[in-house]
């Protein structure tokens, strides 16, 4: 860990950006995207009592940002929900920029920055950099659900061109009922991370050349284990970029 730099007064501290976090997808996910945030700040920038941090102005969303059938699936088209959409725009009135700490709502990232009036730092763009760095030729991936469905980190790559793998079905399955809607609904995850670890090392055996974190809970089921040298973790990457970016000045 970086030493922290103490400022002498508040005058050595920096102008930062105001951030709007559209969280809450889930609830831990997010706190663990934002003490990430917390973290990189302290390590990086001058801190003078509680003022060495990026403002923000967090919005919880405690439902699905699409319509949902009864039975929890979702209609086609998939929509954001009108709610959804004026989260995003109380997150935008006073910030700069906007993040999600959740990777589905990615796919509504026009709609969002429309009703916002912000544009958004995207989790799944930072990723996709970080192996483009790397210079990755194949990775693995762990999305599920929609993010897999509507391939939000596939097409980047394959136009990177990055291959990808994802999971198989059993595989993806397992991984949200044994261990993702666990560290949602507040479990220890300490107790659930036989699954993420499983997958894990099922990719490894893909011979891939890193493997990208596609889900904010599986960074939490990891652990320690989520800084492996062949893991791209979008989580500590989206805290990193929120702080190079509230650095900026304005052109």
């Amino acid at each position: 860990m970086a030493k922290i730099k103490h400022a002498k007064s508040e005058s050595e501290t920096l102008p930062l950006k105001r951030v709007g976090v559209i969280g809450g997808m889930g609830q831990w996910a997010t706190i663990d995207i934002l003490n990430r945030t917390l973290r990189y700040s302290a390590d990086h920038l001058p801190q003078y009592g509680n003022r060495g941090y990026p403002p923000m102005d967090i919005i919880m969303v405690n439902e699905a940002p699409m319509p949902l059938n009864p039975d929890g699936t979702y209609p086609e088209p998939v929509m954001p929900t009108l709610q959804f959409l004026e989260s995003a725009k109380l997150a935008g009135e006073k910030a700069d920029f906007l993040i999600m700490t959740a990777n589905t709502p990615h796919m509504f990232r026009h709609e969002i920055e429309k009703a916002a009036g912000k544009p958004l730092l995207s989790i799944v763009d930072v990723a996709v950099e970080e192996a483009k760095r790397r210079n990755c030729k194949k990775v693995g991936l762990t999305a599920i659900g929609l993010t897999l469905r509507k391939e939000l980190f596939q097409k980047p790559l394959k136009e990177a061109g990055i291959e990808s793998v994802s999971l198989p079905d059993d595989l993806i399955q397992r991984l949200e009922s044994e261990g993702i809607y666990q560290v949602q609904e507040g479990e220890d995850p300490k107790e659930f991370s036989k699954i993420a670890y499983e997958v894990v090392e099922y990719l490894r055996n893909q011979n891939v050349d890193g493997i990208i974190l596609g889900c904010t809970e599986i960074p939490i089921l990891l652990g320690d284990k989520a800084n492996e040298p062949d893991i791209i973790n979008p989580s500590q990457l989206l805290a990193e970029a929120v702080v190079k970016k509230a650095l900026e000045e304005d052109e």
